[in-house]
């Protein structure tokens, strides 16, 4: 089944790139435990990603 792999590995962080890329603006909304809803973008929690991975990198 030649043509069939994928180019890349198949890692969140190359789906969170993805979806920043091509949907940054879309919503990531969720409910808290307190009971409110918390919004945000998938550009934001790609930042959020590339801060922590910076992070633990050194």
């Amino acid at each position: 089944m030649l043509g069939l792999m994928q180019d890349r590995p198949l890692l969140i962080s190359n789906l969170i790139e993805f979806v920043d890329r091509h949907n940054g603006d879309a919503e990531i909304v969720s409910r808290r435990v307190e009971g409110d809803i918390h919004r945000y973008t998938w550009s934001d929690c790609a930042a959020r990603a590339r801060q922590v991975a910076n992070a633990l990198d050194g």
